[in-house]
């Protein structure tokens, strides 16, 4: 049974791959569409991410409150987000564009499979990390999971897939039927 968040249905620990496959291409779509009307949510995690019967569309981003225009300047100081969540680029004070959820999206994802976050810690200790490395991604979880896990969490924005390609990549790791 779904219903409430991401972060309700993780709280127990790993979800099983094809489940957060399934999340995590429905999430990514709807960054697509979202990216793609020109906004950067700035806040993915699992409390925003909220899960639904539908067969139409399992999940639903929530909270825009943060959101802004891609492109848009940031205001000195503001580090606005939440801190286990930041891209290197958020975590370092720099306004995070659209690679900036991608890379949220992927932390997020990488906590469904492994139970764990990815930079755990204190919030000073979370946001250093990863200004410093990339996240540990398990070889366990095989290698197509670590491809687009790796891709989605790269130091550099640039090397980010688009959400409609990490999308395409999610979409292949659901079994065909």
């Amino acid at each position: 049974m779904y219903g409430g968040s991401l972060a309700e249905r993780i709280r127990g620990g790993a979800a099983d791959p094809v489940e957060v496959a399934r999340w995590g291409a429905a999430a990514l779509s709807g960054l697509a569409h979202v990216h793609a009307r020109g906004l950067v949510h700035r806040d993915i995690k699992p409390a925003n991410i909220l899960l639904s019967e539908l067969r139409r569309c399992a999940v639903r981003i929530a909270d825009f409150g943060i959101a802004t225009p891609a492109g848009t300047a940031s205001v000195p100081g503001d580090s606005s987000g939440t801190v286990h969540y930041m891209s290197p680029e958020q975590a370092a004070g720099r306004q995070p564009g659209t690679p900036g959820d991608i890379y949220s999206l992927g932390l997020v994802l990488l906590e469904c499979l492994t139970g764990a976050k990815a930079f755990a810690g204190t919030p000073v200790e979370s946001l250093v990390a990863r200004t410093l490395r990339d996240p540990e991604v398990p070889s366990r979880l095989g290698k197509p999971w670590v491809s687009l896990l790796r891709a989605m969490t790269a130091m550099d924005p640039d090397a980010r897939p688009s959400a409609a390609a990490a999308e395409a990549q999610a979409l292949r790791l659901l079994p065909r039927r």
